[in-house]
């Protein structure tokens, strides 16, 4: 048995594990309290993702040449270890994508993260004549805008809105075919 064979598995089992440390370990505590140290492997994700790929590269390129007959394994423990291999490297790849793991607090802050990503706010200053309630109606008709975060208070229009259904260009552009008279 080569050399190189006797490190196919331990080299697949530490990826997966430098890699599922990163995103997994973090999550667990102990006696309600984090763990600070696991920190590390925050801190290097991209780096232990990378090495995990590059793995996962290695091991199906050799499959692919002992399959072709190209370079064939020697035997076969040989092709068993590395299938072995391959599929520790990807079953920690998929467990550290998905992250099952996750406590209540990530997934609150998970949806914080969406709704935050999604809405933007908008203030302009309005000059002119208008109808604070016909302004209110006419925003309230537009797609994409909250109704309840619609805020017209001296003059300052502050409008809440969801950036995947509406821009603000498409807001400002709205107003001013109704006539409306305002500045950025």
């Amino acid at each position: 048995m080569s050399s190189r064979l006797i490190f196919t598995i331990p080299l697949a089992f530490a990826a997966t594990l430098l890699h599922v440390g990163c995103c997994l370990l973090p999550l667990f505590s102990i006696a309600s309290s984090s763990l600070p140290y696991l920190d590390f492997f925050a801190r290097y994700k991209s780096f232990f993702t990378w090495f995990q790929f590059v793995v996962i590269f290695y091991l199906i390129v050799k499959i692919i040449l002992d399959q072709q007959k190209i370079k064939p394994f020697c035997s076969v423990k040989d092709r068993v270890i590395h299938f072995v291999s391959l599929m520790i490297v990807i079953t920690g790849t998929a467990i550290s994508y998905y992250e099952p793991f996750k406590n209540e607090n990530q997934k609150l802050a998970e949806q914080q993260f969406m709704l935050f990503k999604n809405h933007r706010q908008l203030e302009i200053n309005l000059f002119g004549e208008y109808d604070e309630e016909a302004l209110r109606k006419d925003l309230e008709n537009m797609k994409g805008i909250k109704s309840n975060r619609i805020s017209i208070d001296n003059d300052t229009l502050a409008v809440t809105f969801q950036s995947n259904e509406v821009s603000s260009q498409e807001i400002l552009r709205n107003l001013r075919l109704k006539g409306y008279s305002f500045v950025e």
